[in-house]
């Protein structure tokens, strides 16, 4: 038997062994759910504690970034034109990015931060990304509080649409675990990836539609308009304007957002998994 043949079943009796064991290690994690719950109210807490003002400042903190960002680009940059409402625009894009981004910056250190944790007790290493995302998708609802409260200041209708965002959230939570879990993976192999990720992220918020309406740039441009739906952020964003907005519901924009959380989620979850064993040794 030629060594080609070997390793290609030796290839084969491991993919099976992996698979084997993906059901089990589902099945842990959901079973240590009461960890991540337990980890999430913990670290909200700490937050609180280092705070004169304790959980006042889950509303005034947003509050007051919606008003900074508002001066500089509704005011002084004047990026409003040709939208009617740029405060409630402005902070549902922007409270929709930073979502997506603190949980992606914070589950990078999931890993490297744990290492004790990691080495003295065996666990599914994913709980850390997961709980990290959860911790963040806590600490955020004030913020979509806050842009509930944007609305109706600005006199924008109640419509059914409204219900339609804690859905949208709850979707774009399960694509922030995946880019956690390929964040926390990759910062195990290079460390740097915790320093490279914010620039990364002020990049993309200037591709994402936060700070500007992009109808100008996808107007009668097939090119910019395939570009802008192939960018997660973007659609999330899109959505979360239209469930408070209203507007027209762009279905294209709603199949790239479940495609790009499928896309995330199971293949994160897979990468992240893969090096499951060398979390402890690296």
């Amino acid at each position: 038997m030629s060594a080609h043949v070997v390793a290609r079943q030796g290839a084969e009796l491991r993919d099976a062994h992996e698979s084997a064991k993906l059901i089990p290690y589902l099945r842990e994690l959901w079973e240590r759910r009461s960890y991540i719950r337990h980890v999430a109210m913990n670290e909200l807490r700490h937050r609180q504690i280092t705070n004169v003002l304790g959980s006042f400042w889950h509303l005034l903190n947003p509050a007051l970034t919606i008003g900074v960002y508002f001066v500089i680009f509704g005011v002084i940059i004047k990026s409003d034109r040709g939208i009617d409402n740029f405060l409630l625009f402005l902070t549902i894009g922007l409270f929709v990015f930073q979502f997506g981004q603190k949980s992606t910056i914070d589950g990078s250190r999931s890993i490297i931060n744990n290492k004790g944790l990691i080495k003295a007790v065996r666990f599914p290493r994913a709980l850390l990304p997961i709980s990290s995302t959860v911790t963040e998708a806590l600490a955020s609802i004030p913020t979509f509080i806050v842009a509930y409260m944007v609305a109706l200041v600005t006199g924008t209708d109640i419509t059914w649409r409204w219900l339609m965002l804690p859905p949208l959230l709850f979707l774009m939570m399960l694509f922030n675990i995946g880019t956690a879990m390929i964040a926390a993976r990759l910062t195990t192999h290079f460390a740097d990836t915790t320093q490279i990720l914010p620039f990364i992220f002020r990049l993309a918020l200037y591709l994402s539609g936060v700070i500007f309406s992009v109808d100008a740039y996808v107007e009668n441009n097939p090119l910019a308009n395939t570009l802008f739906t192939l960018n997660p952020y973007y659609c999330f964003i899109s959505l979360a304007r239209w469930s408070i907005m209203a507007g027209n519901l762009q279905t294209d924009l709603l199949l790239s957002a479940f495609v790009w959380t499928a896309v995330s989620l199971i293949g994160g979850f897979l990468w992240f998994r893969a090096a499951e064993e060398r979390y402890a040794r690296d």
